[in-house]
């Protein structure tokens, strides 16, 4: 698959200038480029805020082929008060690691461009929490990293034995710890990911990862473990074919560490995601085992939370609403346990009636069931023709800029199935404070 890449800016660009900033008294305008800062380059934002911490900055830009240079006197710290057009001035680091599970690899052709972009760009990572492999970082990087505190990153490891990272990632770097350690003794936190393969990376490889991972404590941050999500266009999709068995002993795996790490290091340290806990029909640990969340974002504790955040939802929940609603809660497989819980406890309100409406995957294969993968294109055949309620309520995580992965957009969705879509977030707390806003 020909990999695209975003073009790249040599300069920042200014899109807004906040009204009576230290940038706009000092002149600067939407449209201009930044060229440097106190004669320093800037590559992205990360840059411009390192460089503007100073007392005294000296901007050089560009207006209209002219350069200017505007010095602005100020306390450390402070923001000048602008943003620009693009996070990163100088393009996105692609990933050259060729993981033989990743998931752009995984994508049929003819999806929205910005999809096909390998990102692993330690910016992003920082900024975003992205999940990146470092291999695109050169000692360039690495010294930047350390020098402006780049702190914390996300990591993907998957393993830490060098033939077996060869393997998993034949053009990534094949020795990880090393540098690792580099940037744990530069006090930069991480925190790390392994995505399990069966009969891959798991068992003793698994074990050998987190043991090594655990030796750079308090730097590395966490461990999450996640099981490996593959499409049907994937070249390695049998190792999809997950078990119970298997996931409960992923399970069990995890748990062993934990206490060990309890009483050594006081943490947790490694939390396995809610996917292999549904996997292998398990109870949920409670939200003390999830110490904060660290990795909520990488699927480790979201069920959990939404179960709580529920339970305490529950017990404010009001009896009548002033105007009926009629709505269906569009979710993939996986979460479609949880959103039933939900509207039951919503139906129970006079005036109220909610319908789950789960959608299976079949643009990306029906192994795939988390609801941000769930496409526009499922939705409308799976649900065009059926008896639905007056409006529909689509998580945003299924969305961006208003569309889905396959670029329907919400008003396509609207127009193909004759009812109001409504994106929000299905948590309880959100749905309970919109109830009288669908409700009009």
């Amino acid at each position: 698959m020909k990999e695209w890449k975003a073009k790249p800016l040599k300069y920042g660009v200014v899109s807004t200038v906040e009204p009576g900033s230290l940038a706009d008294r000092a002149g600067i305008r939407p449209g201009d480029e930044i060229l440097s800062v106190n004669e320093r380059p800037v590559r992205d934002v990360i840059d411009f805020r390192f460089h503007t911490s100073d007392t005294r900055v000296k901007v050089l830009l560009r207006r209209a082929r002219r350069r200017l240079t505007v010095t602005i006197d100020k306390d450390y710290d402070d923001s000048l008060g602008l943003d620009f057009t693009e996070e990163l001035f100088d393009g996105v680091r692609t990933c050259r690691g060729r993981c033989v599970f990743c998931f752009v690899d995984n994508l049929p052709p003819g999806m929205r461009k910005t999809l096909y972009i390998k990102d692993d760009d330690f910016r992003l990572s920082f900024l975003h929490g992205n999940f990146i492999t470092l291999g695109a970082a050169d000692d360039d990087d690495i010294q930047r990293i350390l020098e402006q505190r780049l702190s914390p990153l996300y990591v993907s490891v998957h393993a830490t034995d060098p033939p077996l990272r060869k393997r998993l990632m034949p053009g990534g770097r094949p020795d990880i710890l090393p540098l690792l350690q580099t940037l744990a003794q530069g006090r930069i936190q991480f925190h790390t990911q392994i995505v399990l393969c069966p009969g891959i990376n798991d068992g003793e490889q698994m074990d050998q990862t987190i043991r090594d991972l655990a030796q750079l404590y308090p730097s590395v941050q966490s461990i999450g473990v996640v099981p490996v999500g593959l499409t049907k266009h994937s070249q390695a999709r049998d190792w999809a074919s997950f078990s119970t068995i298997w996931a409960k002993t992923v399970q069990r795996q995890v748990e062993t560490w934990q206490k060990q790490f309890r009483r050594e290091l006081g943490t947790r340290l490694v939390f396995a995601s809610d996917e292999l806990y549904l996997l292998a029909g398990s109870r949920l640990p409670g939200a003390a085992a999830y110490e904060g969340y660290p990795q909520f974002q990488n699927g480790v504790g979201i069920a959990r939370s939404f179960l709580d955040d529920l339970r305490r939802v529950a017990l404010r929940l009001p009896t009548r609403l002033p105007h009926p609603i009629s709505a269906g809660l569009i979710t993939g497989r996986l979460a479609e346990p949880f959103i039933r819980r939900l509207a039951d406890a919503l139906n129970s309100i006079e005036n109220a009636r909610f319908e789950v409406l789960p959608i299976a995957n079949d643009f990306f294969g029906r192994s795939v069931t988390v609801a941000g993968l769930v496409t526009g294109g499922d939705i409308i055949a799976q649900l065009r023709g059926r008896d639905l309620p007056e409006m529909l309520l689509v998580p945003r995580v299924m969305l961006r800029d208003e569309a889905f992965l396959d670029d329907v957009t919400v008003r396509d969705l609207a127009e193909a199935l004759g009812r109001r879509i409504i994106p929000m977030d299905p948590s309880p707390r959100d749905l309970l404070a919109s109830l009288s806003h669908v409700s009009r």
